[in-house]
């Protein structure tokens, strides 16, 4: 009985992991992040001119300029995923 439980779970799974979409334009890969170009803002004030990007941290930032202002207050590394909300 134990054997058929297990053998049920296993070809679950199996049929589970199938359905996945791997295909490249699904996922995204390291070498494709962006740096921000940081030096090109004035500091310590951004645009309000929005053009949201998407953070490695997961989070949207209005432009490429707020996100540079995060990663100066808070020394962090973040790159672009895309530019569009994430």
């Amino acid at each position: 009985m134990l054997r058929l439980v297990l053998l049920l779970l296993a070809t679950d799974f199996a049929a589970s992991d199938d359905s996945l979409d791997s295909s490249d334009s699904q996922l995204i890969k390291r070498s494709q992040f962006r740096t921000p170009d940081c030096h090109r803002f004035d500091y310590p004030v951004c645009s309000k001119h929005l053009s949201p990007v998407c953070g490695t941290d997961m989070n949207t930032y209005g432009n490429e300029c707020t996100l540079c202002m995060k990663i100066r207050e808070d020394g962090s590394h973040i790159n672009i995923i895309k530019d569009e909300p994430c």
